[in-house]
């Protein structure tokens, strides 16, 4: 059923491998390399002139053919317009998340089928769904799930939470049941060796190694503000801009002897509020506040007082915490509040708060604000709430 194959090519050793991978098991394997962003360093090289050189040498080693597509202009409206809002709105967005949902898993992936008229489309990506690394499980009746890879470490389920779930029925990850250290072998074995000794991409991938403020400030006017303590109220120090700030970040303001970290920024003043210390307790957080929710299984609040029991986090690398996620009566559809088991340091606006379950990534949605709750003493009839709804 499924044996004309398109694979976004990067360039990196993930793709080559996934691409390597699918040709082995028999599929007519296409190669496509997205273009998402135009910018020169100083020099006047492209940034992304060396990926592109790789995901040539990529595709000659292995025999196929490999195409370009240039999404730079829709990468601007959809991605980073957005990113550029958030910041000037005291956010701190995530573009590797609207990157997937926009550009990869929609119009990369309406491309391979609808024009192209391929079966399926395959990415890198450390992840899994229902039907199978090679869709060997596919069922038309059926709706996808997206699993937790093999490699949990590298896990990127993460980064494909506010995917479209429909977008997910005819995608492979070759890589789902592999550790990195396993691709990285499979490389070298089929000729890819150049490719592990790349340095994985880390960071914003449009900033590459430029330092941030430097960058922001070429979209962004500076207004300076000041720094004012939680606590006292006072004036600690001046900033040059809320865009270049997020929360839970040091800030070095001289002539104190506690360091400062960011705990709460307001547009409207122009202010940043800062808290005394490391682990000062306004900069954790016990209840999220969150919208634009996308579930990649069945609503599971979508009955009155329904209350979902599962798992959750807003940084790619750190641990799942317990929580419950319910909705208050005077939210949307599209709202929901998150209570988690224990509080958390730095809870970030604009961030994605992910939810899992032990096997499935059940989907996310975008912070808009956290606090610390008052008094837990509804813990016991939420919790309540969720046994009955499981």
């Amino acid at each position: 059923m499924f044996r004309n194959v398109v694979v976004g090519i990067s360039g990196g050793v993930d793709s080559g491998v996934s691409a390597y991978l699918l040709k082995e098991k028999g599929f007519k394997v296409l190669g496509i390399f997205m273009k998402n962003w135009d910018e020169y360093d100083e020099t006047g090289r492209c940034s992304g002139e060396q990926d592109l050189l790789d995901a040539e040498y990529t595709c000659d080693k292995l025999g196929i053919e490999l195409h370009q597509v240039n999404y730079v202009k829709d990468y601007w409206n959809s991605v980073f317009s957005h990113f550029l809002d958030d910041y000037q709105n005291g956010l701190t967005p995530n573009p590797d998340i609207l990157c997937n949902r926009h550009i990869k898993f929609d119009l990369f992936y309406k491309y391979a089928l609808e024009n192209l008229k391929y079966d399926a489309i395959a990415t890198g990506h450390y992840a899994k769904t229902n039907f199978g690394s090679y869709l060997e499980n596919y069922k038309e009746e059926k709706a996808a799930e997206l699993r937790i890879p093999k490699d949990a470490f590298k896990d990127q389920t993460f980064f494909l939470a506010a995917v479209k779930r429909d977008a997910l029925r005819k995608i492979m990850f070759p890589l789902s049941d592999l550790y990195k250290i396993e691709t990285k072998e499979i490389a070298k074995k089929c000729g890819l060796n150049r490719l592990t000794q790349k340095r994985e991409s880390t960071g914003i991938c449009f900033v590459g190694r430029r330092d941030f403020k430097e960058f922001i400030k070429e979209y962004i006017i500076p207004k300076p503000g000041n720094f004012i303590d939680t606590d006292t109220q006072q004036i600690v120090g001046q900033h040059d801009g809320i865009h270049l700030w997020t929360i839970g970040q040091r800030c070095r303001l001289s002539s104190h002897l506690k360091p400062y970290y960011v705990a709460q920024k307001d547009i409207f003043t122009n202010t940043i509020y800062v808290a005394s210390g490391h682990d000062h307790p306004k900069l954790f957080s016990d209840v999220i506040f969150a919208n634009h929710v996308n579930w990649l299984c069945p609503d599971p609040l979508i009955k009155p007082n329904s209350v979902l029991k599962c798992r959750f986090r807003f940084q790619h690398t750190k641990p799942l915490v317990k929580c419950l996620i319910y909705r208050n009566f005077d939210m949307s559809d599209d709202e929901v509040e998150v209570l988690l088991d224990k509080p958390l340091r730095a809870i970030t606006p604009g961030q994605y708060a992910v939810f899992y379950n032990d096997t499935n990534c059940l989907g996310c949605a975008r912070i808009v604000k956290s606090n610390m709750m008052d008094n837990r003493d509804n813990v016991i009839c939420l919790e309540e709430k969720a046994k009955n709804n499981l």
